[in-house]
């Protein structure tokens, strides 16, 4: 007998020797299978979890809720969408500094929001040089409908201070982010 034909009945012995075991492991536990299932089909649809690389944040994973409303001073997910340095559909979580109808103050490359003024730096942490943003002018800017001005809380996290990222629009929003650990 030669070497495959052995393998090959060596394989039907181990599956007829397995079958049984599996139509019992399913009789037993098949319901709490399915169970299983359907509760992680449920959390998809409405959970995901954001790891923050970065420190622009204090944070390292959220848990992000689809489609929950966010409210200015928390957390925001949304899709990057700008090219370079990061790939596209990348998650960002950032604090949600100003949204639709806010007013934020543009000096040069300092932005500021209330009584809060970001520093707008001339180089990133990596070296790469960064722009302001010019979705924003010179002096009062409102906010426009649909878009939000984002920030992290580290003095050189890539956010809405710069051209590179700019306004995040309504539709790169993910949901509100709730910070893990």
């Amino acid at each position: 007998m030669s070497r495959s034909s052995e393998f090959v009945i060596t394989g039907l012995r181990l599956t007829r020797a397995f079958t049984p075991k599996l139509l019992g492991h399913v009789r037993l536990h098949g319901m709490a299978w399915l169970l299983l299932l359907a509760l992680a089909s449920v959390i998809q649809a409405n959970y995901r979890i954001a790891v923050n690389r970065t420190p622009s944040l204090p944070y390292s994973f959220y848990l992000i809720c689809l489609n929950d409303a966010v409210e200015t001073g928390g957390f925001i997910a949304f899709h990057w969408h700008n090219g370079k340095p990061f790939p596209d559909g990348t998650v960002f979580t950032k604090r949600l500094v100003a949204a639709t109808g806010d007013k934020v103050v543009k000096h040069g490359r300092d932005v500021t929001v209330g009584d809060v003024t970001l520093h707008g730096k001339e180089y990133g942490i990596t070296g790469r040089r960064l722009f302001p943003n010019d979705q924003l002018r010179e002096g009062d800017n409102i906010i426009p409908p649909g878009k939000y001005f984002v920030a992290g809380d580290h003095e050189y996290s890539l956010d809405s201070r710069y051209g590179l990222l700019g306004l995040v629009d309504q539709k790169e929003v993910i949901g509100r982010a709730y910070p893990l650990f």
